[in-house]
């Protein structure tokens, strides 16, 4: 949970500290501002009480499924979504992963440019029959630090048994690197 504190640039002999349900607030004759403030924290925190039990539990994160799949999203939120399709150049093990994956350089052609990954697809892939390969990435999710490696976009696959055993997705012929799924 965050600390909300209003902090005061210099310390005057006539301010007085206010502890209200934790939160050190300075008093400025501003009383019924930070009365109002003070009251929100306090409804904030027990909406957050009320609602997550255990907020470090990622479980409670994951979306639960309905009927066998997952609920219905807006349309906007797949095409918010930027996929492409982009050939690996280059792919090494990468030591530092906790699980097995690889490092991945991905050309997605001269706008895009190359871009790197880690992926987590060693048990069908060998690194030397990755090379040349076309697959497709998520390219505007931002980059993550995974194991030493700045991952600048996703690699797209499916886990067939839930195992956690990756099959890439990839396309039925060759078109240009860059090319936008849709």
């Amino acid at each position: 949970m965050s600390v909300y504190r209003f902090v005061a640039l210099r310390r005057a002999p006539c301010l007085r500290q206010l502890h209200h349900f934790g939160v050190l607030v300075y008093d400025f004759g501003i009383r019924p501002y930070l009365r109002s403030t003070v009251s929100r924290l306090q409804s904030t925190r027990i909406a957050m009480a009320s609602t997550h039990s255990t907020p470090s539990d990622p479980a409670q994160d994951e979306p639960q499924l309905q009927d066998g799949h997952l609920p219905d999203v807006p349309v906007s939120h797949f095409a918010a979504l930027d996929l492409r399709v982009g050939t690996i150049t280059a792919a090494s093990p990468n030591a530092k992963a906790r699980k097995p994956a690889y490092k991945l350089a991905i050309d997605f052609g001269p706008v895009i440019g190359t871009k790197t990954s880690s992926a987590q697809i060693t048990h069908y892939y060998k690194p030397d029959e990755l090379v040349g390969r076309q697959i497709i990435a998520a390219v505007n999710l931002g980059g993550r630090r995974i194991a030493g490696v700045n991952s600048q976009v996703l690699v797209l696959g499916a886990d067939g048994n839930g195992d956690g055993v990756i099959t890439l997705l990839s396309i039925e012929r060759t078109v240009p690197n860059g090319t936008r799924i849709s």
